[in-house]
């Protein structure tokens, strides 16, 4: 295995709105998703999707990454694709 540059775009494949607050830095409700990362088959991640209402997000949305810096890590999160 070795690294592999992919694309910055996916399409959700299943997602579940959360109304459990888990941390206290995350407002609820939020959407935790799986989404397949475009032209890499296999690539699935578990992800947010962030900037839209989560009763807006479906399977199928196209989706493109974002990236949230956490102390020294970066957190890829999706919102919906314009």
């Amino acid at each position: 295995m070795s690294p592999h540059a992919v694309a910055g775009t996916a399409v959700v494949d299943s997602f579940t709105i959360n109304h459990q607050k888990w941390h206290p830095a995350m407002e609820v409700p939020f959407v935790i998703a799986r989404v397949a990362i475009d032209g890499a088959l296999g690539v699935i991640l578990t992800t947010n999707i962030v900037n839209c209402a989560p009763e807006a997000v479906d399977i199928g949305d196209k989706v493109k990454v974002i990236f949230e810096q956490q102390d020294d890590v970066w957190l890829p999160l999706f919102q919906k694709a314009d």
